[in-house]
């Protein structure tokens, strides 16, 4: 789906929000301290039916335990309900 990039972790925001997909792509390139991402979105469905997954994607140089970290600090500072879920990749 990105070529040259993986998918590492999958976002659920609370049941009444959602983010619009300029708004993540900058808070995950902020997360990463890098341009080299990408933000998926997925229908509804799956593991938490009827919210929206948000795939986020990486280039080839990544900390992950990092760019983790100051995601949850962004999506928390904006009063954002969520669950991040590695993809172990």
């Amino acid at each position: 789906m990105s070529r040259g990039r993986r998918q590492v972790f999958v976002l659920h925001v609370g049941a009444a929000q959602s983010v619009g997909p300029d708004e993540l792509r900058v808070m995950w390139a902020t997360a990463c301290g890098s341009l080299d991402i990408n933000v998926t979105r997925q229908a509804r469905g799956g593991e938490h039916p009827g919210r929206p997954s948000y795939g986020l994607w990486v280039g080839e140089t990544f900390d992950r335990h990092g760019a983790e970290a100051r995601m949850r600090d962004l999506l928390m500072a904006r009063g954002y309900l969520f669950t991040l879920r590695s993809t172990a990749q």
